[in-house]
């Protein structure tokens, strides 16, 4: 397909030059299977001083120069290839180095307010090369970059707008009183901005660039379908459903006009499956788990794994009260069931775990270690995900193309790549319910089916892992879905 549209694809971050989370991850796969497809597309990303350009051979192209927040600021482009596409990095000595050296950063008194200053930066900048090459189609990613939609609206320009929402939990919501006199005030005193950039929550009395970026968009997605729909709706906090967290009316909105999408991101796979292939994984995995079970546990019975950030999305689960006890403590209950945890975040989920390491049948290590990670993948019979909520999900998918069934909870992008292990087809297992009490009953009675199998029919796994390995979640598949979007008329 021959697509003559110019897209600037933009983000902020994009790996493998700096890369935090799943933005990271889909900015440094999808443009290139966009190229691939046709498209002509181009990357846009900041050079923070963290940036790893990998031997990328860069050259300076453009310098701008302009007024922000009462100062004159440089904003310089450094411009290298990979792979014939072309990536645009946008450098400042004030925004983007020292303390704000890195994708994200940390606002002690006021939650987003540092990164709200980066990023309306980062956006003016942009609009000066959006000027400059005039594209066709300018393609944004999360709250942090709805003030370059923002701002292309209040002058007018030409350009499709299109916005990917990765977490609709980070909004940017910062109170209004905290932005005064400062450059992103203009959004409250335009009227083409003015409405669309209040939370709608107008007890907060704040500022919401996320709901700004949506209602301005032409086309709006979420990165799997089922969590596309899920966002539509009102937060259920007794069922665990976090849906649009406040934006539900407008994303409602966007989705009975065709103009919301979920699209499921693909995985960037290193092999194709083949039967000598999964016969040498299913080897590699015995090896795997000898090992795990012979530094940490005493007996060779199933083993969970579980690798992830301690945080309330990834953790509450594990943590919530059952019957006087603990879900962590009734797992570790079961008879014959192992379970390792690597995760590092939030240090009230770290304590919660690591108080659980006297456990003969359970150890935890609070660290990010990639080669104990991949040996937990490899080595554990099912991989752990009781997420609250998943907007896409790349650790299952990992899991499984490791012949590993992953266990989740039945939400979001999970829905979306998990079938039930009883079903053609079956990869994992799953669980859910209407209410605490029965989500939390299905979680544990679901992980003592796994546990009954295991133990009483251990080759009926080979199925399922085979199905896991065989699974492929692709870019070339998301791309045309993306291409699809880029090209309907408004």
């Amino acid at each position: 397909m021959d697509i003559k549209w110019k897209t600037f694809y933009i983000a902020l971050e994009c790996k493998p030059f700096s890369k935090v989370g799943g933005v990271g991850d889909v900015a440094g796969e999808l443009p290139w299977t966009l190229l691939q497809n046709g498209l002509d597309i181009e990357i846009i990303t900041p050079l923070y001083e963290s940036v790893h350009l990998h031997n990328l051979v860069i050259r300076h192209t453009e310098t701008f120069i302009f007024q922000f927040e009462g100062q004159k600021e440089r904003a310089e482009i450094f411009t290298g290839f990979v792979n014939n596409l072309p990536i645009h990095f946008i450098a400042n000595q004030r925004y983007l180095e020292g303390d704000y050296g890195q994708p994200y950063v940390f606002s002690k008194d006021i939650p987003y307010l540092d990164d709200a200053k980066r990023f309306y930066f980062f956006s003016e900048a942009c609009l000066f090369l959006i000027n400059s090459k005039d594209p066709d189609i300018v393609h944004v990613n999360d709250w942090g970059l709805s003030f370059l939609l923002g701002r292309m609206v209040q002058c007018q320009m030409r350009q499709k707008r299109i916005l990917t929402v990765h977490n609709i939990g980070y909004q940017g919501n910062i109170g209004r009183k905290a932005i005064e006199n400062m450059a992103i005030e203009t959004f409250l005193t335009d009227e083409k901005t003015q409405a669309s950039f209040l939370d709608p929550r107008a007890e907060w009395s704040s500022i919401n660039p996320l709901r700004m970026g949506l209602e301005l968009c032409h086309m709006a997605n979420t990165v799997s379908p089922s969590h596309g729909l899920e966002i539509t709706q009102p937060e259920d906090p007794k069922s665990y459903f976090p849906g649009g967290k406040g934006l539900e009316k407008t994303t409602n909105e966007l989705w009975q006009q065709g103009r919301l999408l979920g699209i499921l991101n693909g995985f960037e796979y290193s092999f194709e499956p083949t039967e000598e292939l999964f016969s040498e994984i299913l080897q590699k995995k015995t090896e795997c788990k000898k090992q795990i079970v012979s530094d940490y546990f005493q007996t060779d019975g199933l083993v969970l794994g579980f690798i992830g950030r301690a945080v309330d999305q990834k953790c509450k689960l594990l943590t919530e009260v059952l019957d006087n006890k603990d879900i962590l403590g009734h797992i570790l209950d079961i008879s014959g069931l192992n379970l390792a945890i690597l995760a590092q975040g939030d240090p009230e989920y770290e304590h919660f775990f690591l108080r659980y390491n006297q456990y003969k049948n359970f150890w935890a290590k609070i660290d990010f270690d990639q080669e104990l990670a991949s040996l937990i993948q490899f080595g554990c019979d099912v991989f752990l995900m009781p997420s609250l909520f998943e907007p896409c999900g790349v650790a299952q998918m990992a899991s499984m193309s490791r012949a590993t069934p992953p266990l989740v909870r039945w939400t979001g992008g999970l829905i979306d790549t998990v079938i039930p292990f009883n079903s053609a087809h079956g990869n994992g297992f799953g669980f859910n319910g209407s209410n605490r009490e029965e989500i939390l009953n299905a979680f544990l009675q679901t992980i003592h089916d796994i546990s009954w199998l295991y133990k009483n029919n251990p080759q009926a796994f080979i199925p399922i892992q085979k199905n896991a390995f065989y699974q492929r979640f692709l870019w070339s598949d998301a791309a045309r879905r993306y291409i699809d979007m880029y090209l309907k008329k408004f």
